[in-house]
């Protein structure tokens, strides 16, 4: 279990919102997800490049020791990690993850992992399973409904491109929770519950025009806070019949917890 939150701002709050103050709060509604890393990732509006801010920590120490967190990003993604394949050490094991042209975050876990760089050609950098779909999403040459239903396992995900600051990506493949929310003033909002939009939408001074719980084979593209591009897909189920953590040793509670 990991969480996921981020936000992709209308050009009227991204005048006026307090980004940091925003992105803080998402991490910490999000914080019980996951306390091995925290991360956040957003496009510079002046260079186009990336900026990505991780570390092993747990997202209340993250967000004390950051400054301007999100630097006045219109689009950001953020992540806490729950580590369960590359140690946290690693920070190339840690969220968000870069490769290519797209910084991607994931909560879930992917069981073909070592396919699906097998079938890219390429190697892989961090140990964790999630680079797995960052990598093929930023390789793959179809459209990520496409590709989406070459992964097997759990997942939502957001993910965001070099030289779009104002365009995000969210889908949701199968079992892992998305919440989706758009004020009144026109952004957009996401976590992995339903309490981190509400809680979000208030940081922006605004409430929710409607919120959404995404269903599986759910794929949204955001620019400057609508929704100008939705699809749908069939994902891919796994072969066998086990969940990942079934193999892992993981207690019953455990299990409840990880399939959340």
């Amino acid at each position: 279990m990991c969480g996921i939150a981020g936000y992709c701002l209308s050009p009227q709050d991204h005048k006026t919102a307090e980004i940091h103050e925003l992105a803080s709060q998402l991490l910490l509604d999000i914080e019980h997800r996951g306390t091995h890393a925290t991360g956040s990732a957003w496009i510079d509006r002046k260079s186009g490049g990336r900026i990505i801010r991780k570390a092993p920590l747990p997202a209340t120490h993250y967000v004390r020791k950051a400054k301007d967190l999100c630097h006045r990003a219109q689009t950001a993604i953020m992540h806490t990690r729950y580590a369960t394949q590359g140690t946290p050490k690693n920070n190339a094991n840690n969220h968000p993850i870069p490769r290519g042209r797209i910084v991607l975050t994931h909560n879930g876990h992917i069981h073909n992992d070592r396919d699906l760089f097998r079938q890219l050609r390429i190697n892989r950098i961090g140990a964790v399973d999630s680079e797995a779909v960052t990598a093929l999403l930023a390789f793959g040459n179809d459209h990520p409904t496409q590709l989406l239903t070459e992964m097997e396992g759990t997942a939502s995900l957001a993910w965001i491109e070099q030289d779009k600051p104002d365009i995000l990506h969210l889908a949701r493949v199968n079992s892992s929770p998305l919440w989706i929310g758009q004020t009144l003033a026109g952004s957009l909002v996401y976590g992995s519950t339903e309490e981190t939009i509400e809680n979000a939408s208030i940081m922006l001074d605004s409430d929710l025009a409607w919120k959404h719980s995404a269903l599986e084979g759910e794929y949204f593209m955001v620019k400057a806070g609508k929704i100008v591009e939705y699809d749908t897909f069939t994902p891919r189920r796994a072969h066998s019949v086990k969940h990942w953590w079934e193999f892992e040793g993981y207690t019953d509670d455990e299990q409840e917890q990880l399939a959340i």
